[in-house]
């Protein structure tokens, strides 16, 4: 076979493939704005149908109606049974007077309890020098508005650890801002969806299609709090937490029939 039989085949082949790539991104551009799906009848039979897929986000910004405290006591003595008795003391006084506070028990709960020695390296061996007892306490509270006086109060009763303040939603705040955001959500398809139907100019019939996927709560950043029990120390006055707001986020993917 010489060169030029060989030429005019290859260019055959070359036109062959591009006129089916041009062919194939035709039809793909003309099939997307619009897509068929199946729906089935009562006898359990499938039928076509003409449908537009569109999603919506929704967000609610609430302010949050519960706070978790999270403090502690740690102690120290040369002595492992006098650094644990004293802990127990203090965190005693300290669930004793946050119940006065208007704390429930249930309200509290230990998150962490250890002991460990204090070493000195100073020697050729080390020597143990002490013994520290760390007890760690989870405070629930319900309004968040008493925040600064449960710290000052748990500080005042002993507590020289406040690692950190979250704010959070209860259960039926959370559901009722999520039913909120999902409302928004489903707005905002149906108004992508009457915006395509305008383009298109065809119909909508109705949603044959809904589903909801996933959804976020964004609280605010924990806020830290450093509390150091000085020989002395006074609360001078009540401490100010600010809780700021929580975005509560849902979506939605909706498919619509149109004719």
């Amino acid at each position: 076979m010489n060169d030029k039989i060989m030429k005019k085949i290859y260019a055959s082949l070359l036109g062959l493939t591009i006129l089916v790539i041009v062919a194939g991104t035709a039809s793909a551009y003309f099939v997307y704005p619009s897509s068929t799906g199946t729906v089935s009848t009562a006898g359990g039979d499938e039928i076509q149908i003409n449908t537009i897929n569109v999603a919506g986000t929704g967000t609610v910004t609430v302010s949050p109606d519960k706070a978790v405290v999270y403090l502690g006591v740690q102690t120290q003595s040369a002595d492992a049974t006098a650094a644990q008795q004293e802990n127990a003391e203090k965190m005693d006084r300290i669930i004793a007077a946050l119940i006065d506070a208007g704390i429930a028990e249930d309200d509290m709960e230990t998150l962490g309890y250890s002991m460990y020695p204090m070493r000195s390296y100073e020697a050729e061996e080390p020597t143990i020098t002490g013994y520290v007892v760390s007890n760690r306490l989870m405070v629930t509270v319900t309004d968040v508005d008493e925040v600064g006086d449960i710290i000052d109060t748990a500080v005042n009763a002993g507590a020289n650890e406040v690692q950190s303040v979250s704010f959070t939603l209860s259960d039926d705040a959370r559901q009722d801002a999520r039913s909120q955001a999902l409302e928004n959500a489903v707005e905002a398809a149906r108004s992508d969806a009457d915006t395509l139907a305008g383009i298109l100019d065809v119909t909508l019939l109705g949603p044959v299609e809904v589903t909801t996927s996933g959804g976020s709560v964004v609280t605010p950043y924990p806020v830290p709090y450093a509390a150091v029990e000085e020989a002395g120390y006074e609360m001078r006055k009540s401490t100010s937490i600010l809780p700021g707001d929580i975005s509560v986020t849902a979506y939605v993917q909706m498919v619509y029939q149109f004719a």
